[in-house]
């Protein structure tokens, strides 16, 4: 017999895939630098499987995972564009969407995971509510803890951190502004380039939850932790108001109560995983340093001028930083008190 010719098999695989699919069928392109086969890629993998089977495949997300899609800007991009529908990004990122975003991250700003979790509390819905005025659907946020500086070298003075390059995401300008104030360098350069970066003294240091340094093997490239908390880190995943707007209500429901579900236990998670993933720093040979505590003291003032020059120069939202520091002094007095 014949073999049909290649345009009628196309033709044939075409019928059967399009008989297969829901009218009206949505798929959610979704972009995210969680490495293929992590936790989290699996986890949002099987919110993908549950999305699909509770709209009876009307809704379909597709994931592409290890930043094969690019960096924050290219996927903002693509998602102006249309060819991408959302991403996963992580709090140096969310400003590019809305500019107070990524507040809760400032260089600086908390001394103790119970400090961020206070303040985030109490400013989380605001930050969630902008976000979604700026047309971005978002599902709460997921924190991964502290990052932390690790180097080449011991950092435990303003002598030590001078001229250090220090890697900070791209877009990442108030974090910039504040680490430098410090007197390093920062360097300015995608996350996919880090590694890179690292291997050909393009970078002495990064500032990176201890989680991210592990999955991401940058450990690899270190010898040294500065036991001070830099800046807390949370992640959000966003989906473009006009992708959003194309599923059907009952649609919307399902994706929201699934994503929710799944940015909660992030969230649950991500603090002691990162307490774990020092440990195991630890224990793979990184030397911890420990810097004079009124060093540290001297640091955090030089940040905090730095915070306030930039809600001056409107970097940041000046009532919402002078909400976060209102509510750290409250929360420190009351610290403090009760621990006499």
């Amino acid at each position: 017999m014949r073999p049909n010719p290649p345009f009628l098999v196309t033709a044939s695989l075409a019928l059967v895939l399009l008989a297969a699919a829901p009218a009206g069928a949505q798929t959610l392109k979704i972009a995210t630098i969680a490495p293929e086969g992590s936790s989290w890629m699996n986890d949002m993998r099987a919110g993908a499987k549950v999305i699909e089977d509770h709209t009876e495949g009307r809704v379909q997300v597709k994931f592409y995972g290890g930043g094969v899609q690019g960096n924050d800007k290219q996927v903002q991009r693509k998602m102006r564009t249309g060819q991408l529908h959302g991403g996963a990004f992580t709090s140096g990122g969310l400003n590019l969407f809305q500019t107070d975003a990524d507040l809760l991250s400032l260089p600086l700003l908390f001394e103790t995971i119970e400090e961020a979790r206070f303040a985030r509390a109490h400013v989380e819905d605001e930050l969630r509510r902008r976000l979604e005025e700026a047309g971005y659907v978002n599902f709460g946020l997921a924190a991964a803890g502290f990052a932390y500086m690790m180097s080449n070298k011991p950092l435990r003075t303003r002598d030590d951190l001078a001229g250090q390059k220090i890697w900070i995401p791209e877009g990442e300008d108030a974090g910039f502004a504040a680490l430098q104030s410090l007197g390093v360098a920062p360097v300015v350069m995608p996350i996919t380039d880090v590694m890179t970066g690292l291997q050909t003294d393009l970078l002495d240091s990064v500032a990176v939850p201890p989680v991210g340094a592990i999955v991401l093997q940058w450990h690899t490239r270190l010898d040294y932790i500065t036991d001070v908390p830099i800046a807390y880190v949370y992640a959000a995943l966003l989906i473009d108001r006009r992708a959003w707007d194309r599923l059907q209500p009952a649609d919307q429901k399902v994706v929201r109560e699934v994503m929710e579900g799944i940015y909660r236990k992030f969230d649950k998670h991500g603090v002691a995983d990162n307490e774990e993933a020092m440990q195991a720093l630890l224990d793979s040979g990184l030397e911890r340093v420990q810097p004079d505590p009124a060093e540290v003291a001297q640091w955090r003032e030089i940040a905090d001028r730095a915070q306030q020059d930039l809600a001056a120069h409107g970097e940041v939202d000046p009532a919402l930083l002078d909400q976060v520091r209102t509510l750290l002094r409250g929360f420190r007095k009351n610290a403090a008190g009760a621990g006499r």
